[in-house]
């Protein structure tokens, strides 16, 4: 099923081999197995589709978890890979108004990135915490909490996703800033005990902006912020926090006339509450390095990876890959 996800992304890819200009944010949040199918959305830039204009992306995240927690009536077992799909596409239905869909594929699978990863650790000298001390190539999710397993999960499994909607509206279309304010609706379509969906009908809302330089190097500089309303209905019901805020800060070098490093910081509030575990716990940061490669005046890639800043409450490290198409 993974091989299906990597052909969709690349024939998807080649097919959209036309204009795109603009320098955008990583398209990205929390990839954690009991985050990610939540209703919430991916960062986004400041300007919105122009009228009778279509915009279609393709987002992969390739995402490694190794953690695991005991506390005095709590485990905490987190160990796979999960590989997500989304494809965007955006219509501007006014000069100020655009709407959108978002469909995702989501694959759960045994690890295959461990050794990979290991070395990536300690060329940076970075520690390898829980993920030294776990199986290699396995995949199993668990929660226990006072001897009661309120989930397990340990065999792959592949889908659709939740699907979403989005409405954005304009405020602000100047030559060196722009501003937009989204609204998204995510629906409860997915398989929840396979770790598709989340079980849940969300709503949210999130303002985002950037400000573009001049000159033959510009530089952008990217934020955004919002609330995620979670429905009823999620895997752990009991401890769900139900309001969650977040916010993004990014910035971009066009260094080249090819060639646009970028690096980008995510948060987001609580998922959960009464847990003394990072995983379920804690609020999450995590931190995004790569660049824009323009290849032409047709086609941009997007490439990077994520660590968690907040160690585990996020995936300790994700592959990005996005491409952009608007006409």
């Amino acid at each position: 099923m993974l091989r299906f996800i990597y052909i969709i992304f690349f024939c998807f890819g080649s097919y959209i081999g036309l204009s795109q200009t603009d320098i955008k944010p990583f398209s990205s949040h929390n990839q954690s197995p009991l985050i990610h199918s939540f209703g919430l959305p991916y960062v986004e830039g400041g300007k919105i589709v122009g009228l009778n204009k279509f915009s279609i992306s393709s987002v992969f995240n390739l995402s490694s978890n190794s953690t695991n927690a005991l506390t005095q009536n709590e485990i905490v077992y987190f160990d796979g890979e999960m590989a997500r799909l989304d494809l965007n596409a955006r219509y501007g239905i006014t000069k100020r108004l655009e709407v959108g869909l978002n469909l995702p594929f989501v694959n759960q699978s045994k690890g295959f990135m461990d050794s990979s990863i290991d070395g990536f650790h300690s060329a940076l000298g970075m520690t390898g915490g829980a993920r030294a001390k776990t199986p290699r190539g396995q995949i199993l999710y668990a929660y226990v909490q006072d001897d009661i397993f309120l989930f397990n999960f340990n065999e792959s499994s592949f889908g659709i996703g939740d699907i979403s909607f989005e409405l954005g509206l304009k405020l602000l279309e100047h030559k060196t800033h722009s501003m937009a304010l989204r609204t998204y609706l995510k629906l409860n379509n997915a398989n929840k005990r396979k770790l598709l969906g989340s079980g849940t009908v969300d709503f949210s809302f999130q303002f985002s902006g950037q400000t573009t330089g001049l000159g033959p190097r510009p530089a952008y500089f990217f934020y955004s912020f919002g609330y995620l309303r979670v429905g009823t209905g999620s895997l752990l019901e009991d401890m769900q926090n139900r309001n969650i805020t977040f916010a993004s800060l990014g910035l971009a070098v066009k260094a080249t006339s090819w060639l646009a490093p970028k690096m980008q910081f995510d948060y987001h509030s609580k998922f959960y509450k009464n847990s003394m575990t990072q995983e379920l716990g804690e609020y999450g940061m995590q931190f995004l390095l790569g660049a824009d490669f323009i290849l032409n005046e047709k086609l941009i890639l997007t490439g990077g990876f994520s660590e968690d800043i907040k160690i585990n409450t996020s995936p300790d490290f994700v592959l990005h890959l996005a491409l952009n198409y608007a006409f």
